[in-house]
């Protein structure tokens, strides 16, 4: 397995170890209620340095990115970044990512760590002459610092009144210690916070310093657990899951990304889908009674299997049994009563609102 430069810190702070897409990466330290409930209140830091990252740059670039996302790309400006995805001609989604725009002629693309290569391959199949694309995976440390205090506990460390005065979905670069930090106010935790780039060479020191500085906060390491139950309380999609090759944006619940007027991969089937022709949705839903729901459960309305679970679990923080199903399109709808068939048993639910949980401001 691959390992971070940040692997012996995660021993050392008691790091449980999984392998993670080919990486091996804590999937905690104390517990992932602790680290969970760290970040809804106070702040969690997470290594999140697996994950994929290409520089595109060159006169054609925001044509390129335009050609292969259903995004309006006039949407992004300077110092702003933005969610989309690759979807594939058949109305698949090959990949789901952000994009951040530094100017029209240089893009950063952030991609998951189990598509680094389908995405590489994509890019380079539709590359132009006029764009260059980098490769920056393998050098480059990404830290997450998620929770309603990360603000104060960040500009301790960063002292830049630009990382200060950001907002949502806006970037920066700073210099610490000699390294170039990319600071992103964007997160997968459904809370205020920042992801940081920068080369791995300086991860440790600034791992270490963020630490000590939100020591006094109440910050702590975190690990994949809880990230995952903190995502799926914001109600957001994880590739392999939700979305998949073979599952539309629509059909996932992120129709809204469709927004292009120009051509792209599979524009004539999201088109249909976005109109009501999609044959399955992704819904929201909570316990009524007692468990946890799990990937693959079945979804049973009036004795009928309508669809399964893409992603559940117990929410920490509404203490119940929470998930996302992708079911047969209209067989549900909000407040309607469903069960998850858990052990051979079906246990009450009911379609609730996404997300269950809406991110603070940061204090």
């Amino acid at each position: 397995m691959k390992k971070t430069i940040l692997f012996d810190e995660h021993l050392a702070a008691g790091g449980r170890m999984v392998d993670f897409a080919g990486w091996s990466l804590p999937v905690m330290y104390s517990s992932i209620l602790e680290e969970h409930n760290a970040v809804r209140n106070a702040a969690g830091l997470f290594d999140i340095s697996h994950m994929g990252e290409f520089l595109v740059e060159g006169k054609g670039a925001a044509e390129l990115l335009a050609s292969l996302i259903p995004t309006r790309m006039s949407k992004l400006t300077d110092g702003y970044s933005m969610y989309s995805c690759f979807p594939l001609p058949e109305g698949g989604v090959l990949d789901d990512l952000f994009i951040f725009r530094y100017s029209e002629e240089r893009f950063y693309l952030v991609v998951n760590a189990s598509r680094i290569e389908e995405d590489w391959n994509w890019l380079q199949e539709h590359c132009p002459e006029d764009v260059s694309i980098t490769d920056l995976s393998d050098s480059t440390a990404k830290l997450d610092l998620q929770g309603p205090l990360s603000r104060r506990i960040l500009t301790r460390v960063l002292e830049d009144k630009a990382v200060a005065d950001l907002q949502r979905f806006q970037f920066t670069e700073v210099t610490w210690n000699d390294f170039r930090i990319m600071v992103s106010a964007t997160g997968y935790t459904g809370e205020s916070g920042y992801e940081l780039y920068l080369n791995e060479a300086g991860a440790v020191a600034l791992w270490q310093a963020l630490l000590e500085a939100g020591e006094a906060e109440g910050l702590i390491p975190c690990g994949l657990g809880a990230r995952d139950s903190l995502r799926l309380e914001a109600a957001y999609s994880l590739y392999g899951h939700e979305l998949t090759d073979s599952v539309s944006p629509v059909e996932a619940g992120i129709g809204w990304l469709i927004s292009s007027e120009g051509e792209y991969p599979g524009k004539s089937v999201l088109a249909a889908h976005k109109s009501g022709e999609a044959g399955r949705e992704t819904v929201a839903f909570e316990l009524t009674g007692r468990g946890i729901p799990r990937e693959g459960y079945p979804v049973v309305l009036d004795g009928e299997e309508i669809g399964h679970v893409t992603s559940g679990c117990f929410s920490p923080t509404m203490q119940k049994g929470i998930g996302l199903a992708r079911v047969k399109k209209g067989t549900t709808s909000i407040d309607k009563p469903i069960s998850i068939m858990i052990r051979k048993k079906e246990v009450p639910a009911v379609r609730v609102r996404r997300p269950f949980y809406s991110f603070q401001p940061w204090k």
